[in-house]
Order: C-alpha cells, then structure tokens, then sequence
C-alpha cells in the first residue's frame, strides 16, 4: 500500500504496555484523532512506515494505549520504541465550530491589527498555561499565546490569523 501524502505525525511509541502485545503511545498533542482512528502508519526511525490495522484504543495516564494486529508480544512491542505514530490528515474527525487542528495552521500568514504580515506559523507548542503560535518572519521568530486576547481570527481556508500582536514585543 502506498502511503499517503497527507501522513500527520500524532505521537511516539514508548514501549510495550502488559504482556498481550499492547503498545504505549505518548501523544505530542491532544489525543482524539488516535482514539478515533483505526488504520495508522507505524514510522521507524530510519525505515519504511507500515500501515497498522488497529483493534482497540484507550487512554491511561496522558497516554495512549493501543493494540494492533501483529504486535502480539511485550518483546515485539518493546522494538518499536522510538518509531513514529502517524494518521492521514483527511482521516481527521471534524472539529466543533471555532476549533482547528494545529497542523492546518502550519503556513498560514500571520497579520496584526495593522496589516503587517508578522511571518508565518512554522510550530505550535505549549507552555502549560497555553498554546503558543511560533511566527517566523524578517524579525526573527515570535511566540504568539494562542488565547482570545491575542488571536482575533483564525481563517483555515485562507491560510491566515490575525492577531493584536507587534513584531517587536
């Protein structure tokens, strides 16, 4: 099977989970679109990615646990430390009004309440109490907090968000 041009990177395997060939999956956001799918990508560092046909998935403690046809060890589970989980961007589940997937925001020009284009999102992260857009652009980067105060609108189709944000604070 070929594999998709649309592949988004949603977590990282940490290693066997009980002793029936259960993974653990440490998420690197929020893990709704793991709980939702069933066909993943497994992405070994340094190999080829294979497609997982996944049976079940739960949370437990900020993980994910996961089993899947053909993990059916702790040992087999353990050798996949490090690789990479990955779904397809259109296998996404829709989101409530308002809300976005971090990946769609990946490029999108950033413009304040001036009209000057800051830069582009080239990350998001957090810092525990929010959600930061990284913005790089001809100053250097900025970390913009992604909270109604600062983000005034955030258009996915046009590629854009518009914030109350200055290139140099």
């Amino acid at each position: 099977m070929d594999l998709p041009a649309d592949l988004v990177a949603l977590g990282v395997v940490r290693g066997a989970y009980g002793v029936k060939g259960w993974v653990r999956i440490q998420p690197f956001g929020s893990d709704t679109t793991l709980q939702s799918t069933r066909t993943w990508w497994l992405q070994q560092p340094h190999g080829r990615a294979q497609r997982l046909a996944v049976n079940e998935v739960k949370p437990h403690s900020g993980a994910v646990l996961a089993k899947w046809d053909g993990c059916e060890s702790p040992e087999l589970a353990d050798t996949l430390k490090g690789a990479t989980i990955a779904v397809p961007r259109s296998a996404f589940p829709p989101l409530p009004e308002g809300e976005v997937y971090w990946v769609d925001l990946i490029g999108a020009r950033v413009i304040n309440r001036g009209g000057t284009e800051l830069g582009r999102v080239t990350a998001l992260s957090s810092n525990g109490a929010q959600d930061l857009l990284e913005v790089t652009g001809s100053n250097g980067t900025l970390l913009v907090p992604m909270v109604p105060s600062y983000v005034e609108s955030v258009d996915v189709a046009a590629r854009e968000v518009r914030v109350d944000w200055e290139a140099d604070w």
